[in-house]
């Protein structure tokens, strides 16, 4: 909050004194500090305080549930001896610069030190091996419990940390830079002159980990060779930050073999797979090859005599399915997580599917634009040399609305953080830079007539992007508390700042780290860049025309989901109504299978448990790429509904079919005679009913094809 950070550190510190065991603040405690604080503060600036604050204060988060096998505790039997510097210092970088709210660390601390538990203690010798898995949301915070998991493990006494990275350079680069300022505590670059330290050195230093890839080098030998890396060398842990590439992972891969010339290397390992349902799974359709990025993870893991894996991801489908030709096979597979399944809670403030897509999400109404003029322009299934002359008219209007959103934000006096805006139409390399000459033209057009307008009243400015751009803000912002005529005050910064930007596989970049201090402003167009993992900071409006088979794919499109705080409420995200649809019913499977893991934790059951119940349930089934789940012809799927409660929603637009089920319900009552009274009087039943006659009931009703938990599949 430029201008006013003193003032905000000061209240931080203040209320953070007051918290008892990381439990959020009474209610109206953060009001009144800042009401009657020492400065003298304007409306509006206390305004802004106390809404920054509120996002900090006012956050609660559980701790999510479990299901395990082969758990032997050993965390809290060595916590006296452990030295938990990197944790520590992380701890304090968290809380005191106000990077998380402090009921959030809290359970950041509980939950990593469940995750450390459950992975292998690096003291115990022999040989073994533990994998696992931790379920989080899509832009949840899945980097900030990793990092905490790797300070935690170094202190415990892992030495060598493997973060696998995703698939592109950009996201690799990007989580190389998060463990730089987490974990590392400098600039990893292979030069002694710039390894400046970083903030979170303040919290702590003398001590720093060794790494062997850099912000701008993935691994390779010769840098490895030219600095020095090596284990028998090592005083404190060393970590890789590496992308999922076959020839990256298999240098790597050989480099660790000469370390300890073939033989089993003693330095325990935590091997981290951040996405870990995308290009680690074996896809191959042969049961006696795998893959050979899912093969250079296992002989990886197979070189060290103490391993832990933990993949991470949104989406865990396919991990469960792993190898699932058999189920006997899918329980052996090296990657399986036999030992643990972890399924992390969102923070309050997290803005996730729930909030998005149910139907009574408390953001549905205020962010989500059903689109339907680009069938002509850019339908969804296209080639690469697509000809396309001109933007949808709702492109147009979702960019005004960008530049909408910029303005309130330097109202809010959030005009130096960083503010974007995504545009996920196209796979294609070549159509992606015909949008990006697109909008940087029609960007350039709405700065023209701001400057030409600038200062003048606005009763005298007959312009057609004006105008445009006064009805997008009477259609989506007119209860924000600002009227236009102020907001067009500042449009013309809010434009200036703005540039225009292609991630893809042929180059650009997205560095936030570069301004900092300003913020970066910026039109993010792309595909598969955009589409996983890659972290767009200060998003608020989203532009998505991509047609996927897979559920668990386009949930990775969904960057919009995260942290939005102070601005949640002028986040917009369009997309088509097939989209919407999709996207609801991924919500509800995906919801449905941590439910299922909280009800086995419950039950005390095990992963394998869990693995086997998921492959009987048709929503997995449905919601994964054919080729993680292996080719077959045919399913028999035996489904399980204990503890399930199924209930049709969707009817037939058919009257005959309507009634024809309404005629076969009443046959099935009937000779049932009058219902009993349910115990304490909150329904009716009837007790006895012959189970074949239910199934003859339901075999012969007609569900519709949305219903294929219930019926025919």
């Amino acid at each position: 909050m430029p201008g006013l950070d003193a003032e905000l550190a000061y209240f931080r510190q203040k209320l953070f004194e007051q918290l008892e065991g990381g439990r959020p603040l009474p209610a109206g405690t953060i009001e009144h500090e800042v009401r009657n604080g020492p400065f003298p503060l304007s409306e509006e600036q206390q305004r802004n305080i106390i809404r920054q604050l509120e996002g900090v204060f006012t956050t609660t988060q559980t701790l999510g549930a479990s299901v395990l096998s082969d758990y032997n505790p050993w965390l809290q039997q060595r916590r006296g001896s452990i030295n938990f510097f990197y944790w520590n210092r992380l701890n304090q970088f968290y809380i005191s610069g106000g990077e998380l709210p402090p009921s959030v660390v809290s359970v950041l601390d509980n939950v990593t030190d469940e995750v450390l538990d459950y992975c292998g203690d690096p003291e115990d010798q022999g040989t073994w091996a533990r994998r696992g898995m931790v379920m989080g949301h899509v832009q949840s915070g899945k980097t900030t419990n990793y990092a905490a998991l790797i300070c935690k493990a170094a202190d415990a006494g892992y030495k060598v940390v493997i973060l696998l990275a995703g698939i592109t350079n950009s996201l690799r680069a990007q989580t190389q830079e998060r463990l730089d300022e987490t974990f590392i505590g400098k600039v990893s670059v292979f030069s002694p002159t710039v390894q400046a330290e970083l903030p979170i050195t303040s919290f702590g230093t003398g001590r720093f980990p060794a790494y062997g890839t850099s912000r701008d080098n993935d691994f390779s030998k010769t840098a490895a060779s030219t600095y020095g890396v090596t284990l028998s060398a090592l005083r404190e842990p060393i970590i890789f930050v590496t992308k999922k590439n076959k020839s990256t992972l298999e240098r790597l891969r050989d480099w660790l073999k000469d370390q300890n010339r073939g033989a089993l290397i003693t330095e325990p390992l935590l091997l981290i797979d951040d996405e870990a349902d995308n290009a680690s799974i074996n896809t191959s359709a042969n049961p006696d090859r795998v893959t050979a990025i899912n093969r250079a993870i296992r002989e990886i893991l197979h070189l060290f005599q103490r391993s832990s894996y933990v993949g991470y991801t949104a989406t865990p489908f396919a991990n469960i399915f792993i190898d699932p030709d058999t189920e006997d096979e899918m329980l052996k597979d090296d990657l399986f997580p036999r030992h643990f399944i972890k399924a992390l809670d969102p923070p309050s403030n997290y803005v996730g599917a729930s909030r998005v897509f149910e139907a009574e999400g408390d953001l549905r109404s205020t962010m989500v634009r059903v689109v339907e003029d680009y069938h002509d322009i850019l339908p969804l299934k296209h080639k690469r040399d697509h000809d396309l002359h001109l933007l949808p008219p709702s492109m147009k209007e979702a960019i005004r609305v960008f530049l909408l959103t910029r303005a309130i934000r330097i109202l809010r006096s959030h005009g130096g953080k960083h503010c974007s805006m995504m545009i996920n139409v196209s796979r294609f390399n070549d159509v992606q830079e015909r949008i990006h000459g697109l909008v940087y033209s029609y960007l350039v057009e709405l700065r023209n007539s701001l400057t030409v307008n600038a200062g003048l009243p606005l009763s005298r400015i007959s312009d057609k992007n004006i105008e445009d751009l006064s009805e997008s803000f009477r259609r989506e912002f007119r209860e924000t508390g600002y009227s236009f005529g102020r907001i067009l005050k500042v449009l013309g910064e809010a434009a200036g700042s703005v540039s225009v930007t292609t991630v893809n596989m042929r180059g650009g970049t997205l560095d936030y780290s570069r301004h900092k201090d300003g913020g970066l402003h910026v039109v993010a167009i792309g595909g598969l860049a955009l589409s996983r993992g890659l972290t767009l900071e200060g998003l608020t409006v989203s532009y998505i025309l991509r047609n996927t088979a897979a559920s668990d794919t386009l949930m990775q499109m969904a960057r919009w989901f995260g942290y939005r705080t102070n601005y949640e409420d002028i986040c917009r995200l369009y997309l088509p109504d097939s989209s919407l649809s999709h996207y609801e019913y991924v919500e509800e499977a995906i919801e449905e299978l941590r439910d299922e893991v909280k009800r086995m934790e419950t039950l005390n059951q095990t992963p394998e448990d869990f693995g086997l119940k998921v492959r009987q349930s048709p929503t997995a089934l449905r919601i994964t790429a054919a080729n993680k789940m292996r080719t077959a012809t045919s399913i028999t799927l035996a489904q399980d509904y204990s503890g399930r409660h199924i209930e049709g929603h969707v009817l037939f637009n058919d009257d005959v079919i309507n009634r024809n089920n309404i005629r076969k319900v009443g046959e099935f009552l009937q000779p049932l005679g009058d219902p009993r009274e349910v115990e304490g009087g909150v329904g009716k039943h009837w007790l006895g009913v012959d189970g074949t006659e239910v199934l003859g009931l339901l075999e012969e009703f007609r569900f519709p094809p949305h219903h294929q938990d219930l019926g025919q599949m």
